[in-house]
Protein backbone atom coordinates (compact mmCIF):
# COMPACT_ATOMS: atom_id res chain seq x y z
CA UNK A 1 0.00 0.00 0.00
CA UNK A 2 2.56 2.89 -1.09
CA UNK A 3 3.84 5.00 -3.63
CA UNK A 4 6.02 2.65 -5.58
CA UNK A 5 5.12 -0.91 -6.14
CA UNK A 6 7.09 -3.81 -7.69
CA UNK A 7 3.75 -4.36 -9.55
CA UNK A 8 5.24 -3.98 -13.56
CA UNK A 9 1.46 -2.11 -14.93
CA UNK A 10 0.99 0.15 -12.09
CA UNK A 11 2.87 3.12 -10.44
CA UNK A 12 1.18 2.97 -7.07
CA UNK A 13 -0.92 0.81 -4.70
CA UNK A 14 -3.87 2.40 -3.05
CA UNK A 15 -6.21 0.25 -0.61
CA UNK A 16 -9.35 2.60 1.02
CA UNK A 17 -10.19 -0.71 3.06
CA UNK A 18 -9.18 -4.16 3.62
CA UNK A 19 -11.07 -7.01 3.42
CA UNK A 20 -13.69 -9.00 0.76
CA UNK A 21 -15.56 -12.78 0.79
CA UNK A 22 -14.31 -15.10 -1.46
CA UNK A 23 -17.10 -15.57 -4.58
CA UNK A 24 -15.65 -17.72 -6.83
CA UNK A 25 -12.85 -19.82 -8.90
CA UNK A 26 -10.83 -16.17 -9.24
CA UNK A 27 -10.69 -16.20 -5.76
CA UNK A 28 -8.94 -19.83 -4.47
CA UNK A 29 -5.45 -18.30 -4.12
CA UNK A 30 -6.17 -14.69 -2.99
CA UNK A 31 -2.80 -13.31 -1.69
CA UNK A 32 -4.91 -10.37 -0.15
CA UNK A 33 -6.81 -12.45 2.26
CA UNK A 34 -2.55 -14.13 3.23
CA UNK A 35 -1.33 -10.97 3.69
CA UNK A 36 -4.50 -9.99 5.91
CA UNK A 37 -4.15 -12.91 8.03
CA UNK A 38 -0.10 -12.58 8.52
CA UNK A 39 -0.66 -8.82 9.21
CA UNK A 40 -3.86 -8.49 11.01
CA UNK A 41 -4.24 -4.73 10.77
CA UNK A 42 -5.90 -3.16 13.09
CA UNK A 43 -6.01 -6.22 15.21
CA UNK A 44 -8.21 -8.53 13.28
CA UNK A 45 -8.74 -10.27 10.15
CA UNK A 46 -11.40 -8.86 7.54
CA UNK A 47 -12.30 -11.43 5.39
CA UNK A 48 -15.74 -13.38 4.76
CA UNK A 49 -19.50 -12.62 4.94
CA UNK A 50 -20.11 -10.22 7.61
CA UNK A 51 -16.81 -9.53 9.06
CA UNK A 52 -16.22 -6.26 9.21
CA UNK A 53 -13.84 -4.62 6.64
CA UNK A 54 -11.14 -1.99 7.79
CA UNK A 55 -11.14 1.46 6.46
CA UNK A 56 -7.41 3.12 5.96
CA UNK A 57 -6.72 5.95 7.74
CA UNK A 58 -7.50 9.57 7.22
CA UNK A 59 -3.26 10.45 6.23
CA UNK A 60 -3.82 7.37 3.95
CA UNK A 61 -6.28 8.74 1.68
CA UNK A 62 -4.48 11.90 1.26
CA UNK A 63 -1.62 10.16 -0.28
CA UNK A 64 -3.38 10.38 -4.00
CA UNK A 65 -3.94 13.87 -3.76
CA UNK A 66 0.27 14.30 -3.43
CA UNK A 67 0.16 11.57 -6.04
CA UNK A 68 -2.14 13.97 -8.34
CA UNK A 69 -0.09 16.43 -7.92
CA UNK A 70 3.34 15.12 -9.23
CA UNK A 71 1.92 13.16 -11.86
CA UNK A 72 0.66 17.37 -12.64
CA UNK A 73 3.75 18.30 -12.76
CA UNK A 74 5.68 15.50 -14.25
CA UNK A 75 3.04 15.46 -17.32
CA UNK A 76 3.38 11.90 -17.13
CA UNK A 77 0.56 9.27 -16.55
CA UNK A 78 0.17 7.79 -13.00
CA UNK A 79 -1.50 4.75 -12.75
CA UNK A 80 -3.08 3.67 -9.19
CA UNK A 81 -4.17 -0.07 -8.44
CA UNK A 82 -7.20 0.82 -6.15
CA UNK A 83 -7.91 -1.86 -3.76
CA UNK A 84 -5.23 -4.57 -4.01
CA UNK A 85 -6.38 -5.79 -0.67
CA UNK A 86 -10.21 -5.76 -1.16
CA UNK A 87 -13.02 -5.30 -3.59
CA UNK A 88 -14.80 -2.07 -4.27
CA UNK A 89 -18.20 -3.38 -5.05
CA UNK A 90 -17.58 -5.58 -2.24
CA UNK A 91 -21.27 -5.72 -0.36
CA UNK A 92 -20.10 -5.95 3.09
CA UNK A 93 -19.00 -2.26 1.98
CA UNK A 94 -20.35 0.93 3.72
CA UNK A 95 -21.52 2.77 0.84
CA UNK A 96 -20.59 6.08 2.84
CA UNK A 97 -16.94 4.83 2.01
CA UNK A 98 -17.49 4.19 -1.60
CA UNK A 99 -19.09 7.42 -1.86
CA UNK A 100 -15.88 8.87 -0.49
CA UNK A 101 -13.79 6.80 -3.04
CA UNK A 102 -15.67 8.65 -5.70
CA UNK A 103 -14.93 11.71 -5.02
CA UNK A 104 -11.03 11.36 -3.68
CA UNK A 105 -11.02 9.54 -7.55
CA UNK A 106 -12.85 12.73 -9.28
CA UNK A 107 -10.63 15.18 -7.55
CA UNK A 108 -7.62 13.65 -8.95
CA UNK A 109 -8.04 13.85 -12.63
CA UNK A 110 -4.34 13.28 -13.11
CA UNK A 111 -4.27 9.75 -11.80
CA UNK A 112 -5.20 6.75 -13.81
CA UNK A 113 -7.35 4.83 -11.19
CA UNK A 114 -7.64 0.67 -11.93
CA UNK A 115 -10.46 -1.05 -10.45
CA UNK A 116 -10.42 -4.44 -10.60
CA UNK A 117 -13.34 -6.33 -9.61
CA UNK A 118 -14.75 -10.16 -9.10
CA UNK A 119 -18.20 -8.50 -8.55
CA UNK A 120 -18.93 -6.56 -12.33
CA UNK A 121 -22.71 -7.34 -11.50
CA UNK A 122 -22.60 -4.67 -8.42
CA UNK A 123 -21.07 -2.45 -10.51
CA UNK A 124 -23.98 -0.67 -12.12
CA UNK A 125 -25.60 -0.33 -8.39
CA UNK A 126 -22.54 0.92 -7.25
CA UNK A 127 -21.21 3.57 -9.38
CA UNK A 128 -21.60 6.98 -8.53
CA UNK A 129 -24.53 8.64 -10.19
CA UNK A 130 -22.45 11.29 -12.12
CA UNK A 131 -20.67 8.59 -13.53
CA UNK A 132 -20.80 9.20 -17.02
CA UNK A 133 -19.59 13.12 -16.75
CA UNK A 134 -15.85 13.12 -15.23
CA UNK A 135 -14.37 9.41 -14.17
CA UNK A 136 -12.49 9.24 -17.46
CA UNK A 137 -9.24 8.81 -14.96
CA UNK A 138 -10.72 5.06 -14.51
CA UNK A 139 -9.82 1.60 -16.14
CA UNK A 140 -12.12 -0.71 -14.53
CA UNK A 141 -11.37 -4.58 -15.48
CA UNK A 142 -13.50 -7.48 -14.71
CA UNK A 143 -12.04 -10.95 -13.35
CA UNK A 144 -13.15 -13.83 -15.43
CA UNK A 145 -11.82 -17.56 -15.33
CA UNK A 146 -13.53 -19.56 -16.68
CA UNK A 147 -16.34 -19.83 -19.70
CA UNK A 148 -19.21 -20.24 -17.02
CA UNK A 149 -17.85 -16.46 -15.78
CA UNK A 150 -17.58 -15.56 -19.15
CA UNK A 151 -20.90 -16.29 -20.28
CA UNK A 152 -22.49 -14.58 -17.29
CA UNK A 153 -20.20 -11.48 -16.47
CA UNK A 154 -19.28 -10.05 -19.73
CA UNK A 155 -22.43 -8.93 -20.72
CA UNK A 156 -22.46 -6.79 -17.88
Amino acid sequence: MAETTGIAWTDSTFNPWIGCTKVGPGCDHCYAEALDKRHRWGGATHWGAGVARKRTSEAYWRQPLTWNRKAEASGKPWRVFCASLADVFDNEVPDEWRADLWALVRSTPALTWLLLTKRIGNAKRMLPEDWGDGYQNVWMGATVVNQVEADRDIPK
